[in-house]
């Protein structure tokens, strides 16, 4: 899942990471970013790469940012990639963020539904003998064609365009 922002604990961040260079710094930053859109995994055969270091300066940077990362291998022993565990504890926070807000806004919507139902079934009830629009059953014709139920589903909400009204120009006016 991707989220359009992470968490970025600064006073953490830079605890950890006072030793490192610019370059080692900025190679980090640019994995953890990479690992935070991808799920928490870095592929390291394009770590370097994606921390935009030379090929000839890799092997002492990655030796820098190594113990950040924990790298799982295949079966003949290569790294095959990465993961943070700061950025999969933030982003399974995150998940469970959004879970609970999506939760709670489907739970909003079915008790809207539930209650716009009600109001369906039930509409105001109108008496012909009302005679606040005028006398008895035109009071209550008008009443008719004042009230709008709701659709009974998305495809009955049709919406008829305004009829086009010509402007007048200037020499009109």
């Amino acid at each position: 899942m991707k989220y359009p922002w992470m968490p970025l604990f600064n006073g953490d961040l830079l605890a950890d990471t006072m030793h490192l260079s610019a370059q080692e710094f900025g190679a980090y930053m640019l994995l953890i970013i990479h690992a935070w859109k991808h799920d928490g995994r870095v592929p390291y055969d394009r770590a370097s790469r994606i921390a935009r270091i030379r090929a000839d300066q890799w092997p002492k940077v990655f030796k820098r940012l190594e113990p950040y990362f924990q790298w799982d291998t295949d079966s003949m022993g290569h790294r095959v990639y990465g993961t943070h565990n700061r950025v999969l504890d933030e982003l399974h926070n995150a998940g469970e963020i959004t879970n609970k807000r999506k939760e709670a806004a489907l739970q909003m919507h079915s008790k809207r539904r539930a209650s716009a139902s009600v109001l369906h079934m039930h509409p105001p009830s109108q008496s012909p003998k009302d005679t606040s629009l005028g006398k008895g059953s035109e009071a209550a014709a008008v009443q008719d064609a004042e009230y709008r139920s709701p659709p009974r589903t998305k495809s009955d909400n049709v919406l008829t365009p305004l009829p086009l009204v010509a402007a007048k120009g200037k020499d009109e006016a």
